[in-house]
């Protein structure tokens, strides 16, 4: 069953039925204001985070998404009076038509309904604050129509997520008051000495207004029958204490075949709700604002373009998957419907990984991650687990609380810093590829050299932060020279402590190579020599003590008390997704061997949603593997297909040369492919999630927790970087392709540090992997592609055999 399309000429997933199985969410915001909101306009704002600077209520854990952000229309003739977005009134589908039009950064809600076509486009205008609600209401009848307008948001109790639940000093510590066409909601209660104004304003001067929640719903009601609406007139009442909303109504006389348009503003800042107002009352500084949106992702979205035989690739990784990532990489994971600001901070192995796939589109933003992360490690090289970056910013920690919107607790030393105990085994290595990553997209070499603070004491370059990352794995080994599991490696249901993880060793050998290439690249000998040892050692591990020969695969770990985990003698647990795939990725194994592991994720894990992250699910409880064997079998980490390490999988049968392979995983997670079968899948199409309900679970193929998971990520490299074949190396661009054997080609657009180069790629005798011949501009070339003239357009030929 479909409940809409993508119209890839708009950058838009149009939602055509509003009654889709699950609330279907859009980000709106590209700085320090955000709006999560659902197809049928609920969801929040939040200002940097949405923990401590929350703008809108949300009532998380409900069968419908609400409060929102939600204009009413009445006919004030008759009474009747709908909402622009089917909720929270929910006109009957057989009598109003609805269409929802999720764009980057923008949300465009319509409704027809009796005579009356009315839009209202969601947005956060780019060094705004603020967001706006453009609203064009038009007359399709013949004969003039009197229709009121209402607006409304429910402000959050406190600036403090957690307090809007049960904090009942929250009611009593804050009010609204209006001039002008605005209303302004004072938050003065708060353990920081902050002073918060929210507000809500409109381009026409109110006939009535509300800033009382309960006056506007009325008693023993709620969002879907307000009692303001229904009598026409609000209550033009505000006050402190109690719960606090923003409705501001306008009655319009619309002629037929006229519209009228305005604009909603709802913000922060003490005087900006005026300033605001009055900038947006000229309304092509709406449009103006719109557009800046609109060039801001086309500018991001133009880096990489591709034009392929698979449709569903070419949709994604044009549009959505690079911004599923580039959302991450901003909000972090703590902002969605699922996790709706209960606890916030920089995931270090989260962050790390979403930072690696943007550094084309947003090397700003890639670098301040990276800077927040090294700020985040402690000098004997490992990364705090979760942590907030304000803590370790000198710049952030000068300013007065008075002064900034921004609300951030100062923790003690002790809360900052973690030890060995809470330490998860894989978190500082990812740091290692992401700036090689990042160095290698923008050229700043220099950047290694810079000096950054470690969270606790002391302080190193760039590169001495990398070197420490790559020794702190070193020197924890276990009894095999298998690298600890710690409290968790990437997996934080694995539990091991003081035994070994198999995908930290290859995640360890494989961030040595990185490192060593980096090494090599300057000139550092010694480093070079060093490091290259280390990677041999580690190597000689991983082939001697994981490799399982009896199943043809690699087995996940080793347990403290010496017991292996994922061999073919077990029947919970037998095979494993995380080490099997990185076996590949890292390079430490034979070709022959990585062939058998990949056969076996084939054979055990493979569905038509994706692969599984272990089969068959645990259903013994083992605390020596840890809360796995706890957690309902098909679910989650148990035997649920896990999105995030899928994409492992590709680049695998991509180092191995095996296309088709590669496709066929890729295929089955693609959510857009799920396009036609929602019924199972539940949640948006556009979107990766978290996880897909496995073979052990009655709700195989429902998708769950969707946009905040570094599967984007990691989508996005395995298939630009991989089955696509173009990436970067220190030497300049490679394009190396593993694809179909079926593809007879594909072309590329890809912009690199001010170039463009335009690559087609041709596949005359059908083969997966390999180059035959690469021209730049009708030269023939080896080896990488050097970056060429800023402002240039370069032509590369590349054909395979």
């Amino acid at each position: 069953m479909q409940y809409g399309y993508f119209d890839n000429d708009n950058r838009e997933y149009v939602i055509t039925r509003p009654d889709a199985p699950a609330p279907w969410t859009n980000y709106l915001g590209t700085e320090k204001f955000c709006t999560v909101i659902s197809h049928n306009a609920g969801g929040y704002s939040f200002y940097n985070s949405p923990e401590h600077n929350r703008v809108t209520k949300f009532r998380p854990n409900a069968t419908f998404d609400r409060p929102g952000h939600y204009v009413y229309l009445r006919d004030d003739e008759t009474g009747d009076y709908w909402s622009i977005s089917w909720q929270p009134v929910a006109k009957s589908l057989d009598e109003a038509t609805y269409e929802v039009r999720h764009g980057l950064s923008y949300s465009k809600f319509k409704c027809d309904y009796n005579g009356i076509e009315a839009t209202k486009t969601l947005f956060v205008p780019k060094g705004e604050d603020a967001e706006v609600w453009d609203v064009v209401i038009r007359n399709t009848g013949d004969k003039p129509r009197t229709i009121s307008a209402f607006s409304f948001v429910e402000f959050s109790f406190s600036h403090i997520a957690s307090d809007n639940q049960n904090h009942q000093m929250s009611l009593y510590s804050a009010g609204t008051d209006y001039h002008d066409g605005v209303i302004e909601y004072d938050l003065f209660y708060n353990t920081n000495d902050f002073e918060g104004f929210y507000y809500l304003a409109s381009t026409f001067d109110p006939d009535s207004y509300d800033g009382q929640r309960d006056n506007f719903l009325g008693a023993y009601r709620d969002e879907s029958n307000p009692i303001a609406v229904e009598k026409g007139q609000c209550s033009n009442h505000t006050q402190t204490c109690y719960n606090h909303c923003g409705s501001l109504h306008k009655q319009f006389v619309i002629q037929p075949g006229q519209e009228v348009r305005f604009a909603y503003i709802l913000g922060i800042g003490k005087g900006n709700g005026a300033r605001l107002r009055e900038k947006y009352q000229d309304l092509t500084q709406v449009d103006n604002a719109f557009a800046a949106i609109k060039t801001h992702w086309e500018e991001r979205c133009s880096k990489f373009q591709v034009k392929s035989p698979n449709q569903g690739l070419d949709t994604m990784l044009n549009t959505w998957t690079l911004y599923q990532a580039e959302t991450c990489v901003v909000w972090s994971r703590f902002a969605s419907f699922i996790e709706v600001g209960g606890r916030t901070g920089l995931g270090y192995r989260d962050t790390a990984q979403d930072a690696m796939a943007v550094p084309h589109s947003n090397p700003e933003m890639t670098r301040k991650r990276i800077v927040d992360l090294l700020r985040g490690q402690v000098q004997q090289g490992y990364g705090l687990h979760l942590f907030d970056p304000d803590w370790f910013d000198p710049e952030k920690a000068d300013v007065e609380p008075s002064k900034s919107p921004t609300v951030v607790p100062t923790p003690s030393d002790e809360d900052k810093i973690h030890g060995l105990d809470d330490t998860c085994s894989d978190d500082h290595l990812w740091i290692v590829p992401t700036i090689c990553r990042y160095v290698m997209e923008t050229g700043d070499m220099s950047f290694f050299d810079e000096v950054i603070p470690y969270a606790d004491k002391g302080e190193a370059t760039v590169y001495e932060h990398m070197k420490a990352a790559l020794d702190f794995t070193e020197k924890h080994v276990g009894a095999t020279g298998i690298a600890k599991g710690l409290r968790a490696d990437w997996n934080d249901c694995l539990n091991l402590g003081g035994g070994e993880s198999a995908m930290v060793a290859f995640l360890h050998y494989w961030a040595i190579q990185e490192f060593v290439d980096l090494a090599k690249h300057l000139g550092h000998d010694d480093d070079v020599a060093r490091y290259q040892q280390m990677a041999t050692k580690v190597q000689d591990a991983c082939e001697t003590h994981l490799w399982e020969d009896e199943g043809g695969w690699y087995i996940r770990g080793i347990t403290k008390h010496g017991d292996k985990v994922g061999t073919a003698q077990q029947a919970e647990g037998k095979v494993h997704l995380e080490s099997n795939t990185w076996a590949v990725v890292s390079g430490a194994v034979t070709p022959e061997r990585g062939q058998k592991a990949m056969d076996a994720v084939d054979e055990y894990l493979y569905s038509d949603f994706g692969l599984h992250l272990n089969a068959p699910s645990f259903a013994t409880p083992n605390d020596d593997i840890g809360f796995v064997t706890r957690v309902y079998q098909g679910v989650k980490e148990n035997g649920a297909i896990f999105s995030h390490p899928n994409p492992w999988a590709w680049v695998a049968e991509a180092k191995l040369g095996r296309g088709d392979q590669a496709m066929k995983y890729y295929d089955a997670l693609n959510p857009y492919n799920q396009n036609d079968m929602i019924e199972t899948r539940i949640t948006e199409p556009y979107s990766y999630v978290q996880f897909v309900m496995g073979k052990d679970h009655q709700d195989h193929g429902r998708a769950n927790h969707p946009w905040l998971t570094g599967t984007s990520g990691w989508a996005y490299i395995a298939a630009t970087n991989y089955i696509l074949g173009v990436r970067l190396s220190f030497e300049g661009l490679i394009v190396d392709p593993c694809i179909p054997t079926d593809w007879p080609g594909f072309e590329v657009t890809r912009e690199w540090r001010g170039a463009t180069y335009q690559i087609k790629v041709e596949n005359p005798q059908g083969v997966s992997k390999g180059i035959a011949s690469i021209q730049l501009n009708g030269e023939s070339i080896e080896g990488a592609i050097p970056a060429q003239a800023e402002g240039s357009v370069n032509h590369v030929t590349v054909v395979l055999g």
